[in-house]
């Protein structure tokens, strides 16, 4: 795979006394993904923790907890703040903290409950005539008066629970994220093998990286830690880190969604960047509607930091680009259409707009068809590649070359009604050669998967039926504005574009789920099936925190 980093297996071994060095080492380095020991017999061990791990955990677990009870992020925080040690002064002052929030929600929380109560109470003067005697009448209505008083008293309460927060947020971070990364280190050795004297650390690290580390350890240790590089078999797994460039990597989700690819697969990831916000672009094609997604992708990644956020908006911001561009091609703006609205006819001879999805549905259709053809084809190609790569010639024409083959033959004879009667000729032939291989290679069961991929093919009219879906509701929305109930005047006006904007966000919203999910069920049940297996394992490198 040409995306793939080469990765090369190592075993790091050496005397115990310098495990716990080796282990700052490596993490420090962030290069190296350890292969977890399991086989323990007589002489080799699992090793055994380094330093107090239960304790380190509590005291991470009650930050942790606090953190994520208000929503304490780096990204929130202006202050820096530098890593220190674990004291016994930092335990008592976490569990303190932890006490003192603790107890102010329930005071806040009680507070609130008995605020609620008291809304709920009459007027003192619905029970002056019943016959209860004064002195009660003077209780409950200074039950009511307390009202203020335990307002001013929660709003004392938050004030010093905000002022705790805004004291001891970079603190806290500071000790979760040290807190982490110690318990990391600390745990390592549950993942090396041991003996009563030395270590054994197997794992992967990119090739490019190999003399790096070397250079470290013969530094550090000298003879007292040693590093090789170890043979290992084609069916060994090996874990998989890409090389993409920034356009490409946000689509790297995807594939985290489905399943990493082996190290010997192709890495689709690069098919899926062209293809996906394509289809994407097909589905929603509006100009209004990819500027809103555009922008609103913008202002969302400023809010949310983290990779999978970034990497799903990224694929939003990068599909939006298409949906404006297939906007123009349609003429839709929020559903009107764009060039009557600005009086523009015709540019250097081209009618305007060059498909209207409403009218000239059929294109649309046949171009949905021809997409799917081509990308159930490069599928397939994909999947000989993979085939032969890993049984050989023969066995990739047999399995896949078959379906290739009747794909063309498909074409041919499409092609043959349009163009010259010489491509039906051509077609026949292919599709008696196809079926021959089909039967050779599958046996007559291979005939009856036609079907299937001609239904593989039919689901990608999909790209027709959410656009058309898609433009229609945004059609009854503004005839139901403009033709119903603007035209009362008055008052039905500011109610008209009220409808107006909360319909079009709402049918925004069904858009972008609609054409990201149609579009990965094209890629993850229609593309990926021809060629892809995954159940790859994705590099992690030892002290980077997931």
């Amino acid at each position: 795979m040409l995306s793939n980093e080469r990765m090369t297996k190592i075993a790091l071994f050496g005397t115990k006394d310098t495990m716990k060095d080796t282990i700052e080492v490596l993490h420090s380095l962030k290069i190296i993904h350890i292969v977890d020991f399991k086989d323990q017999d007589e002489t080799f061990q699992i090793g055994k923790p380094l330093g107090e791990v239960s304790k380190f955990s509590e005291i991470l677990l009650s930050i942790r907890s606090i953190l994520s009870s208000f929503d304490i992020r780096p990204d929130n925080i202006k202050e820096t703040y530098s890593k220190r040690e674990i004291t016994r002064e930092l335990e008592l002052d976490v569990l303190k903290t932890e006490k003192e929030i603790k107890e102010l929600n329930e005071k806040i929380s009680k507070i609130n409950s008995v605020l609620v109560e008291i809304d709920k109470l009459k007027s003192i003067g619905d029970l002056e005539n019943v016959g209860f005697e004064k002195n009660f009448l003077k209780s409950f209505n200074n039950v009511i008066t307390s009202k203020s008083l335990l307002e001013s008293q929660l709003i004392k309460f938050k004030n010093r629970l905000d002022t705790i927060i805004k004291e001891k947020s970079s603190y806290l971070l500071q000790y979760e994220d040290f807190l982490s990364s110690e318990i990391d280190k600390m745990e390592a050795p549950l993942r090396f093998s041991t003996t009563t004297n030395t270590f054994l650390v197997e794992g992967w690290i990119p090739e490019s990286k190999f003399e790096i580390l070397e250079g470290i350890i013969k530094k550090k240790f000298s003879d007292r830690v040693h590093l090789e590089k170890v043979k290992y078999s084609d069916e060994e797994a090996v874990p998989v880190e890409f090389k993409h460039p920034a356009p490409v990597k946000p689509f790297e989700l995807l594939l985290d969604l489905f399943e990493y690819p082996k190290n010997k697969e192709i890495d689709p990831t690069f098919a899926i960047f062209i293809t996906f916000p394509l289809f994407y672009g097909i589905m929603l094609g509006d100009i209004g509607y990819g500027l809103v997604i555009f922008l609103s992708s913008i202002l969302l990644k400023m809010k949310f930091k983290t990779e999978g956020w970034k990497m799903l908006l990224g694929i939003l911001e990068y599909s939006s680009l298409y949906t404006i561009v297939f906007g123009f091609i349609d003429g839709e703006f929020f559903g009107l259409d764009i060039f009557k609205l600005l009086g523009i006819e015709e540019i250097f001879g081209i009618n305007l707009p060059l498909i209207d999805r409403i009218v000239d549905f059929m294109p649309v259709l046949i171009m949905s068809i021809i997409i799917g053809i081509f990308h159930v084809l490069l599928g397939l190609i994909l999947g000989f590649i993979n085939v032969n790569k890993a049984h050989g010639l023969k066995e990739a024409v047999l399995e896949k070359g078959s379906w290739i083959i009747l794909i063309f033959s498909i074409i041919s004879l499409a092609a043959g009604n349009y163009i010259s009667n010489y491509f039906i000729y051509v077609g026949g032939a292919l599709l008696l050669i196809s079926l021959v291989l089909l039967v050779i290679g599958e046996g007559f069961i291979g005939l009856i998967e036609i079907f299937g991929i001609m239904s593989n093919i039919l689901s990608y009219v999909r790209l027709m039926a959410i656009g058309l879906s898609s433009v229609g509701v945004a059609i009854v929305i503004n005839s139901i504005v403009l033709d119903i109930i603007m035209p009362k005047g008055g008052i039905f006006v500011p109610l008209g574009y009220i409808v107006l904007v909360v319909g079009h966000i709402g049918n925004i919203m069904l858009g972008i789920l609609a054409s990201f999910l149609h579009a990965l069920r094209l890629h993850y049940v229609e593309f990926f099936t021809k060629f892809y297996e995954g159940g790859g394992i994705k590099f992690k490198p030892f002290g980077i925190k997931y």
